[in-house]
């Protein structure tokens, strides 16, 4: 089910951008706000599943930025917030990675921590 899922959003994710780049050929309108380099998620007021599932995916991917295995980038969602109104948002503010960092830390910190009560647990029997 997942996998079908996935395809899904691809699908729906690939439809989105042909309509996107077919409206931005005819009279360019948001291609100006979105930065070289962007990864570009879709979301719309009509299609709550595609939008969660990307927001999970860019949230995913800048976790991953700040750990560096994916080169830091901008995330953009083009959201649909009326028919045939679409929006720029971005989704990698900078409190956002700080956010993503800060979690990566504590998580550090946390497992750090864990490990130095096993060695003491073990130190101490």
């Amino acid at each position: 089910m997942a996998k079908h899922n996935q395809t899904s959003v691809t699908e729906k994710n690939l439809d989105r951008m042909a309509y996107f780049l077919t409206c931005e050929i005819q009279q360019p309108t948001l291609a100006a706000q979105i930065p070289n380099g962007a990864h570009i998620f879709h979301g719309s007021y009509a299609d709550l599943e595609l939008t969660q599932a990307n927001v999970k995916m860019a949230a995913a991917m800048l976790i991953e930025m700040a750990l560096g295995i994916y080169e830091e980038a901008p995330l953009i969602m083009l959201y649909e917030y009326k028919s045939g109104q679409q929006a720029v948002i971005d989704l990698g503010t900078n409190d956002k990675k700080h956010q993503a960092l800060e979690l990566i830390e504590a998580f550090q910190e946390q497992s750090q921590q864990e490990v130095a009560v096993k060695i003491n647990e073990l130190m101490a029997a």
